[in-house]
Protein backbone atom coordinates (compact mmCIF):
# COMPACT_ATOMS: atom_id res chain seq x y z
CA UNK A 1 0.00 0.00 0.00
CA UNK A 2 1.51 3.30 -1.07
CA UNK A 3 1.85 6.33 1.18
CA UNK A 4 0.50 9.76 0.27
CA UNK A 5 1.38 12.74 2.43
CA UNK A 6 -0.81 15.85 2.51
CA UNK A 7 1.52 18.80 3.22
CA UNK A 8 -0.12 21.76 4.94
CA UNK A 9 1.90 24.94 5.60
CA UNK A 10 0.40 27.05 8.37
CA UNK A 11 0.80 30.46 9.93
CA UNK A 12 -1.83 31.77 12.33
CA UNK A 13 -4.43 29.20 11.30
CA UNK A 14 -5.60 28.12 14.76
CA UNK A 15 -9.18 29.07 13.91
CA UNK A 16 -9.39 26.53 11.09
CA UNK A 17 -6.78 23.92 12.06
CA UNK A 18 -8.93 21.53 14.08
CA UNK A 19 -11.87 21.53 11.68
CA UNK A 20 -9.59 21.09 8.68
CA UNK A 21 -7.87 18.06 10.19
CA UNK A 22 -11.21 16.46 11.09
CA UNK A 23 -12.48 16.99 7.55
CA UNK A 24 -9.32 15.52 6.04
CA UNK A 25 -9.46 12.47 8.30
CA UNK A 26 -13.09 11.89 7.27
CA UNK A 27 -12.09 12.00 3.60
CA UNK A 28 -9.14 9.66 4.20
CA UNK A 29 -11.58 6.94 5.28
CA UNK A 30 -12.93 6.93 1.72
CA UNK A 31 -9.48 6.19 0.26
CA UNK A 32 -8.77 2.48 0.72
CA UNK A 33 -5.78 1.85 -1.55
CA UNK A 34 -3.33 4.24 0.12
CA UNK A 35 -1.99 5.21 3.52
CA UNK A 36 -2.91 8.86 3.97
CA UNK A 37 -0.76 11.07 6.18
CA UNK A 38 -0.85 14.72 7.20
CA UNK A 39 2.31 16.80 7.52
CA UNK A 40 1.86 20.26 9.03
CA UNK A 41 4.70 22.75 8.57
CA UNK A 42 4.09 25.66 10.93
CA UNK A 43 6.01 28.93 10.75
CA UNK A 44 6.12 29.28 14.55
CA UNK A 45 2.67 30.87 14.61
CA UNK A 46 2.10 33.14 17.62
CA UNK A 47 -1.62 32.27 17.74
CA UNK A 48 -1.10 28.66 18.86
CA UNK A 49 -1.64 26.87 15.55
CA UNK A 50 0.98 24.27 16.45
CA UNK A 51 -0.70 23.52 19.77
CA UNK A 52 -4.02 22.99 17.99
CA UNK A 53 -2.24 20.53 15.69
CA UNK A 54 -0.64 18.77 18.67
CA UNK A 55 -4.05 18.20 20.22
CA UNK A 56 -5.25 16.53 17.02
CA UNK A 57 -2.04 14.52 16.85
CA UNK A 58 -3.05 12.85 20.13
CA UNK A 59 -6.16 11.52 18.39
CA UNK A 60 -4.81 10.76 14.92
CA UNK A 61 -1.56 8.81 14.61
CA UNK A 62 -1.05 9.77 10.97
CA UNK A 63 -0.21 13.41 11.73
CA UNK A 64 3.33 14.79 11.67
CA UNK A 65 4.21 18.31 12.80
CA UNK A 66 7.24 20.43 11.92
CA UNK A 67 7.63 23.77 13.70
CA UNK A 68 10.10 26.08 12.00
CA UNK A 69 12.02 28.71 13.94
CA UNK A 70 10.38 31.47 11.95
CA UNK A 71 8.10 32.12 9.01
CA UNK A 72 10.23 31.82 5.84
CA UNK A 73 7.61 32.06 3.12
CA UNK A 74 5.10 29.66 1.60
CA UNK A 75 7.61 28.21 -0.83
CA UNK A 76 10.14 27.40 1.87
CA UNK A 77 7.46 25.82 4.05
CA UNK A 78 6.44 23.56 1.19
CA UNK A 79 10.04 22.65 0.35
CA UNK A 80 10.60 21.70 3.98
CA UNK A 81 7.49 19.54 3.85
CA UNK A 82 8.36 17.94 0.52
CA UNK A 83 11.84 16.97 1.66
CA UNK A 84 10.50 15.54 4.92
CA UNK A 85 7.77 13.63 3.08
CA UNK A 86 10.24 12.15 0.61
CA UNK A 87 13.19 11.37 2.89
CA UNK A 88 11.66 10.86 6.34
CA UNK A 89 8.17 9.56 5.63
CA UNK A 90 9.17 7.71 2.43
CA UNK A 91 6.13 9.06 0.59
CA UNK A 92 5.14 7.68 -2.80
CA UNK A 93 3.30 10.92 -3.55
CA UNK A 94 2.53 14.17 -1.80
CA UNK A 95 -0.25 16.72 -2.01
CA UNK A 96 0.15 20.47 -1.58
CA UNK A 97 -2.83 21.69 0.42
CA UNK A 98 -3.29 25.15 1.89
CA UNK A 99 -4.24 25.42 5.54
CA UNK A 100 -6.44 28.49 5.25
CA UNK A 101 -9.73 26.90 4.21
CA UNK A 102 -9.53 27.74 0.50
CA UNK A 103 -9.04 24.13 -0.60
CA UNK A 104 -11.84 21.60 -0.20
CA UNK A 105 -10.81 18.35 1.56
CA UNK A 106 -13.30 16.51 -0.66
CA UNK A 107 -10.97 17.14 -3.60
CA UNK A 108 -8.24 14.96 -2.06
CA UNK A 109 -9.83 11.70 -3.18
CA UNK A 110 -10.27 13.10 -6.70
CA UNK A 111 -6.54 13.87 -6.91
CA UNK A 112 -5.69 10.40 -5.63
CA UNK A 113 -8.05 8.77 -8.14
CA UNK A 114 -6.05 10.31 -11.00
CA UNK A 115 -2.82 9.00 -9.47
CA UNK A 116 -4.44 5.56 -9.59
CA UNK A 117 -5.30 6.24 -13.23
CA UNK A 118 -1.60 6.61 -14.03
CA UNK A 119 -1.04 10.36 -13.80
CA UNK A 120 2.16 11.67 -12.22
CA UNK A 121 1.06 15.23 -11.62
CA UNK A 122 -2.52 16.20 -10.84
CA UNK A 123 -3.47 19.87 -10.62
CA UNK A 124 -6.60 21.23 -8.99
CA UNK A 125 -7.60 23.81 -11.57
CA UNK A 126 -9.82 26.86 -11.18
CA UNK A 127 -9.65 27.53 -14.91
CA UNK A 128 -10.99 24.41 -16.60
CA UNK A 129 -14.66 23.59 -17.13
CA UNK A 130 -16.29 23.09 -13.75
CA UNK A 131 -13.67 25.05 -11.82
CA UNK A 132 -14.25 28.42 -10.17
CA UNK A 133 -12.90 31.19 -7.96
CA UNK A 134 -14.84 32.83 -5.10
CA UNK A 135 -17.70 35.11 -6.06
CA UNK A 136 -16.68 37.29 -3.11
CA UNK A 137 -13.47 38.33 -4.86
CA UNK A 138 -13.45 41.81 -6.37
CA UNK A 139 -13.16 42.19 -10.13
CA UNK A 140 -9.52 43.31 -9.87
CA UNK A 141 -8.50 40.20 -7.95
CA UNK A 142 -10.38 37.96 -10.36
CA UNK A 143 -8.71 39.70 -13.30
CA UNK A 144 -5.20 39.48 -11.85
CA UNK A 145 -5.60 35.79 -11.01
CA UNK A 146 -6.95 34.83 -14.42
CA UNK A 147 -4.70 37.11 -16.46
CA UNK A 148 -1.63 36.06 -14.47
CA UNK A 149 -2.23 32.40 -15.19
CA UNK A 150 -2.88 33.08 -18.88
CA UNK A 151 0.25 35.22 -19.15
CA UNK A 152 2.40 32.47 -17.64
CA UNK A 153 0.82 29.91 -19.99
CA UNK A 154 1.57 32.12 -23.01
CA UNK A 155 5.07 33.17 -21.96
CA UNK A 156 6.35 29.70 -21.06
CA UNK A 157 4.28 27.77 -23.65
CA UNK A 158 2.66 25.62 -20.99
CA UNK A 159 -0.16 23.17 -21.71
CA UNK A 160 -1.81 23.84 -18.34
CA UNK A 161 -4.53 26.39 -17.63
CA UNK A 162 -4.15 27.09 -13.90
CA UNK A 163 -0.47 27.83 -13.50
CA UNK A 164 -0.64 29.28 -10.00
CA UNK A 165 -2.79 26.59 -8.41
CA UNK A 166 -1.84 25.66 -4.86
CA UNK A 167 -3.58 22.26 -4.90
CA UNK A 168 -1.49 19.57 -6.55
CA UNK A 169 -0.55 15.91 -6.23
CA UNK A 170 2.98 14.92 -7.25
CA UNK A 171 4.39 11.43 -7.75
CA UNK A 172 7.78 11.00 -6.07
CA UNK A 173 9.41 8.19 -8.08
CA UNK A 174 10.88 9.56 -11.29
CA UNK A 175 9.63 13.08 -10.65
CA UNK A 176 9.66 14.80 -7.24
CA UNK A 177 12.81 12.88 -6.33
CA UNK A 178 14.55 14.61 -9.26
CA UNK A 179 13.53 18.13 -8.28
CA UNK A 180 16.10 20.37 -6.61
CA UNK A 181 14.07 21.11 -3.51
CA UNK A 182 16.40 23.45 -1.69
CA UNK A 183 16.74 27.14 -0.90
CA UNK A 184 19.68 27.61 -3.26
CA UNK A 185 17.92 26.27 -6.35
CA UNK A 186 14.30 27.38 -5.91
CA UNK A 187 13.51 30.64 -7.69
CA UNK A 188 11.08 31.90 -5.06
CA UNK A 189 10.59 31.40 -1.35
CA UNK A 190 7.07 32.79 -1.67
CA UNK A 191 3.95 31.82 -3.62
CA UNK A 192 5.79 31.89 -6.95
CA UNK A 193 7.60 28.64 -6.09
CA UNK A 194 4.49 27.04 -7.66
CA UNK A 195 5.40 28.34 -11.09
CA UNK A 196 8.98 27.07 -10.86
CA UNK A 197 8.04 23.55 -9.74
CA UNK A 198 5.23 23.34 -12.30
CA UNK A 199 7.69 24.25 -15.04
CA UNK A 200 10.22 21.64 -13.83
CA UNK A 201 7.62 18.88 -13.50
CA UNK A 202 6.40 19.45 -17.05
CA UNK A 203 10.01 19.52 -18.27
CA UNK A 204 10.51 16.09 -16.66
CA UNK A 205 7.67 14.77 -18.79
CA UNK A 206 5.21 14.16 -15.98
CA UNK A 207 1.90 12.80 -17.23
CA UNK A 208 -0.29 15.69 -16.13
CA UNK A 209 -4.01 16.20 -15.63
CA UNK A 210 -6.01 19.19 -14.45
CA UNK A 211 -9.20 18.50 -12.52
CA UNK A 212 -11.76 21.24 -11.82
CA UNK A 213 -11.94 22.62 -8.29
CA UNK A 214 -13.98 25.32 -6.63
CA UNK A 215 -11.53 27.63 -4.89
CA UNK A 216 -13.20 28.67 -1.63
CA UNK A 217 -13.24 31.93 0.29
CA UNK A 218 -11.02 31.81 3.36
CA UNK A 219 -12.49 30.16 6.44
CA UNK A 220 -10.44 32.17 8.94
CA UNK A 221 -7.21 34.09 9.46
CA UNK A 222 -6.14 36.80 7.06
CA UNK A 223 -5.25 36.77 3.38
CA UNK A 224 -1.55 36.31 2.75
CA UNK A 225 -1.43 37.22 -0.94
CA UNK A 226 0.02 40.60 -1.85
CA UNK A 227 1.31 42.84 -4.61
CA UNK A 228 4.79 41.50 -3.82
CA UNK A 229 3.59 38.00 -4.72
CA UNK A 230 2.31 39.22 -8.08
CA UNK A 231 5.63 40.89 -8.85
CA UNK A 232 7.50 37.81 -7.66
CA UNK A 233 5.44 35.58 -9.95
CA UNK A 234 6.26 37.79 -12.91
CA UNK A 235 9.96 37.69 -12.02
CA UNK A 236 10.02 33.89 -11.77
CA UNK A 237 8.19 33.51 -15.09
CA UNK A 238 10.66 35.83 -16.81
CA UNK A 239 13.67 34.01 -15.32
CA UNK A 240 12.33 30.71 -16.65
CA UNK A 241 11.63 32.28 -20.04
CA UNK A 242 15.19 33.55 -20.45
CA UNK A 243 16.87 30.34 -19.32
Amino acid sequence: MSKIVVIIPTYNERETMGVLIDELESEFRLISKHQMWILIVDGNSPDGTAEAARQKKKVHQNINLIIEKEKRGLGMAYLTGMNYAIHNLKADAFIEFDGDGQHDPKDIKRLVAELDNGYDYVIGSRYVAGGSIPEEWGWHRKFLSRFGSLFIKWLLHLPTNDNTSGLKLTRVAGFAEKLLLNEKEILSKRHAYKIHLLYEMLALGAKTKEIPIKFLERGGGASKSSLEDIIESLRVALVLYFR
